[in-house]
């Protein structure tokens, strides 16, 4: 089977691999999708993942074959599934976070990934996608879930004015779960226009560029000079994350979902004497997952602005990755067509 393969920093190959079969309470997957994500993106600039490993954890396709003790899966099965395949007996599992279980194995980073024509997962990290549902959306589900389960983990209430810092995969799921919820003041923030107007068109209260014009200003503005009740930060650049710490109200919430490898100044002073309550989020748990996968299946046009593209797995390196890293790329998800 074919498979692309990070054997070092900006090193994608697509290389031939045995296909894979499926051992007890496995199952094997026909990949159809899968989504580039900004983890991948990371992995191909810094050596994030290990090398050697097939990457690629946002997945859609059918099961190809059921292995002994895989639950009720039947081969034809249109399905998504988790990234991360949690142990189930550490301390985490057990208080219902499995989403940072501490022996956690993930699709694409510590076992064989998605980007290729086949994959193996076990049967109960498997989701089924709804018959209706158009199957590219499942490949959707993953970054869907990364939204919920921060939305879900502080709680939002109609009323609250939301500044979304990225207007990326997450940070429009987050626009669409934050609709879907009744909350209406949402404001978008990003440097790449062809972003923002996708966030408009997906129901954005405000679009902001903080190259254009003052993000602080703009802000204030917007909420009578008070700040945002809640700020998600989306980006993970050191910049960003400061700069969020700033649009919040008295009181507010700032939640940080951005992965930052380096270090943060932060000014603790303002914030402790704010009363800021500073978060972060992390994934999503299993459940999240299935109940991402439902959302999305019950309106699945809502995501069509997510999917920039559609590429070939062997034009995987010069028309996804390439792109994903030119400066001012507008692209939010690209999609991988496997088989």
């Amino acid at each position: 089977m074919r498979a692309a393969v990070l054997n070092g920093t900006e090193d994608l190959q697509v290389v031939d691999k045995p296909r894979p079969e499926p051992g007890e309470g496995e199952v094997l997957v026909r990949v159809e999708y899968c989504g580039i994500c900004g983890s991948d993106l990371h992995a191909y600039k810094s050596g994030l993942f290990p090398f050697g490993m097939t990457i690629g954890h946002e997945y859609a396709g059918s099961i190809e074959a059921v292995g002994p003790g895989a639950g009720k899966l039947t081969s034809g099965q249109k399905v998504t599934g988790t990234a991360s395949i949690a142990c189930r007996s550490c301390f985490s599992c057990l208080s219902g976070r499995d989403n940072i279980c501490e022996a956690m194995n993930v699709v694409g980073v510590t076992r064989e990934g998605a980007m290729a024509e086949y994959l193996v997962v076990p049967g109960e990290s498997i989701v089924v996608i709804p018959d209706k549902t158009p199957i590219e959306f499942g490949a959707l589900a993953e970054p869907y879930s990364v939204a919920l389960h921060g939305i879900k983990m502080i709680g939002v209430s109609p009323g609250q004015s939301v500044a979304v810092l990225g207007a990326g995969a997450i940070g429009l799921c987050l626009l669409t779960e934050l609709k879907r919820r009744g909350l209406e003041k949402i404001f978008m923030v990003d440097v790449n226009e062809k972003r923002l107007v996708a966030a408009g068109e997906m129901g954005a209260y405000a679009m902001i560029n903080p190259g254009a014009e003052s993000l602080d200003k703009r802000i204030g503005e917007l909420t009578s000079g008070d700040g945002a009740d809640l700020v998600f930060e989306c980006v993970g650049v050191p910049e960003t994350i400061r700069e969020a710490t700033n649009l919040v109200r008295q009181g507010g919430t700032l939640l940080v979902f951005g992965i930052c490898e380096v270090p943060v100044d932060l000014f603790f002073l303002g914030l402790v004497t704010r009363e800021i309550q500073l978060r972060t989020s992390y994934g999503a748990a299993a459940e999240e997952f299935r109940e991402a996968m439902e959302i999305i299946a019950s309106d699945p046009s809502v995501l069509t602005p997510l999917i920039e593209k559609v590429v070939a797995l062997d034009n995987l390196a010069d028309e996804g990755f390439a792109p994903l890293l030119k400066p001012g790329c507008s692209a939010i998800k690209i999609l991988v067509k496997m088989n």
